[in-house]
């Protein structure tokens, strides 16, 4: 650790060879701090106690008593290693804080994502459910899965310039685009079933179908149905790559 001057080993070397002190442990005890990690709090605060114990034993000590320039550098040294040890207790409290306030954000990070698992379940676990709630409130938890980096079965629908979107963990059955349609509004309605994944931070939709213009639509309907702002999105289809900067 960075000490100051009065605590330095190099210093207190000079002392006694300029003085003839007969060192006490001191000399070793000063190399040692010398090399305590900035981080490492216990072993400081360890290594400080004993500079502090070593010197009020020798500045005790009757033959160094007599020499007046020993004695004030002796004084200066246990003042350095009292101010070091408050320094190291008040950035070890920091450090302790700090650990606390991530620990906390850890575990409220791992309930949020916990909560959004067992949404994504509820989902898979209604299978037999077929109300629009699979295109809003249970479909936002699957997006999330799937920016974690799950792999989900997607359905896309268009109808005009209107995109509605499925995902879900096991495949879509057929019976499901009526869900897709009404949400249209009915009319003529195109499908695209395939799979939904995050490749190289994308979340890309692999759809068994043309996909020309197709993603400024999907990029808007993920946004309408989960209030979650998807930056980067591309559809990849029977006819290539369809990327919205084209």
């Amino acid at each position: 650790m960075k000490v100051s001057k009065a605590l330095s080993d190099r210093g207190w070397k000079d002392v006694t060879s300029d003085n003839k002190v007969k060192d006490n442990g001191l000399q070793k005890a000063l190399e040692k701090l010398a090399k305590v990690a900035d981080d490492a709090h216990d072993e400081a605060a360890k290594a400080l106690s004993e500079v502090t114990k070593l010197a009020q034993a020798l500045k005790k000590d009757r033959a160094v008593a007599a020499m007046a320039e020993v004695v004030k550098y002796l004084g200066s040294m246990i003042d350095a290693a009292d101010a070091a040890a408050k320094l190291v207790e008040k950035d070890q409290a920091a450090q302790e804080k700090k650990q606390k306030a991530q620990a906390a954000a850890d575990a409220k990070k791992k309930k949020k994502d916990e909560e959004e698992d067992a949404a994504a379940e509820d989902e898979e676990d209604g299978e037999d459910d077929e109300t629009s709630e699979l295109l809003t409130t249970k479909f936002k938890p699957l997006l999330k899965l799937v920016q974690k980096g799950d792999k989900l079965y997607t359905l896309v629908a268009k109808s005009g310039k209107k995109v509605v979107i499925m995902l879900s963990r096991k495949p879509i059955p057929p019976a499901r685009r009526r869900i897709l349609s009404e949400a249209l509004g009915g009319g003529s309605t195109k499908y695209y079933p395939g799979t939904c994944s995050l490749e190289a931070g994308v979340v890309t939709f692999h759809l068994s179908a043309e996909v020309a213009g197709l993603t400024k639509l999907v990029k808007l309907a993920l946004l309408e149905q989960s209030g979650i702002r998807v930056n980067k999105v591309v559809c990849r289809g029977e006819d290539g790559e369809d990327n919205e900067d084209d």
